[in-house]
């Protein structure tokens, strides 16, 4: 059973400050080493899959990592290019729905929340591998933090395809919250589908549950399962 607590007082500027670092330095990073954008949990944070020399660039607590190495206090999106030898840009190529573009501003990190937000995504990727492994041939893809939103998510192949994550919260739901977003919303009927865009289970009613596990994993089978009946 997982042992979920509220979110730090400081959470909301901690996930607001470490979305921007990932926007438009750790991602970028990325890009210009291998062409991709994708990060990855960590337990206690996130970071960039492992490069050719074996090195990835990491989030944890209050710190930017170069791992195995040094690592420095997160102070200002110009303090971390410095560091990853990278140039900003406010345009960064990792999508459009960004934080603003604020090279000077202070990343106000706290390093307690910045390690829930940690938790909360390895709470996320054990959901998503679980899925993975009940689901055969392939019909979930790999488990990606995407810097855009923030979130942790896979792409389902059942009932036309779905989007299937953990969020930190943004500004449609503050809250973290787990969501099935089906790639065509036009067949979505009946009370499951509270969102715009799909489904979300927020972390208050997931705190509020016995078993927060099985809430989330009932939740993921409702709804994929009413989408493959939906395209049936």
């Amino acid at each position: 059973m997982s042992d979920l607590t509220p979110p730090p007082p400081a959470f909301v500027s901690t996930r607001e400050a470490l979305w921007t670092l990932a926007c438009y330095a750790i991602s970028p990073a990325r890009k210009a080493r291998t062409g991709r954008i994708g990060l990855r949990p960590t337990g206690e944070g996130f970071a960039t899959p492992l490069f050719d020399d074996g090195t990835r660039i990491a989030v944890r607590g209050d710190r930017l990592r170069i791992e195995p190495g040094d690592e420095v206090a997160i102070t200002t999106l110009r303090a971390a290019a410095e560091v990853l030898d990278i140039e900003l840009s406010p345009d960064p190529g990792v999508g459009r729905d960004l934080p603003p573009f604020t090279p000077d501003a202070n990343l106000a990190v706290d390093a307690a929340a910045s390690r829930w937000l940690g938790a909360w995504y390895a709470f996320g990727s054990r959901h998503l591998d679980r899925l993975a492994a009940r689901m055969a041939n392939g019909l979930v893809s790999e488990a990606q933090l995407w810097p855009e939103h923030f979130d942790l998510a896979v792409i389902v192949d059942v009932g036309g395809g779905a989007n299937v994550g953990f969020s930190p919260g943004d500004g449609g739901v503050p809250e973290p919250y787990v969501y099935v977003g089906p790639h065509d919303t036009s067949r979505l009927d009946g009370v499951f589908w509270n969102a715009p865009f799909g489904a979300v289970l927020r972390h208050t009613e997931l705190r509020a549950a016995a078993d927060p596990d099985r809430v989330t994993m009932t939740f993921l089978d409702d709804g994929l399962r009413l989408l493959e009946a939906s395209t049936a």
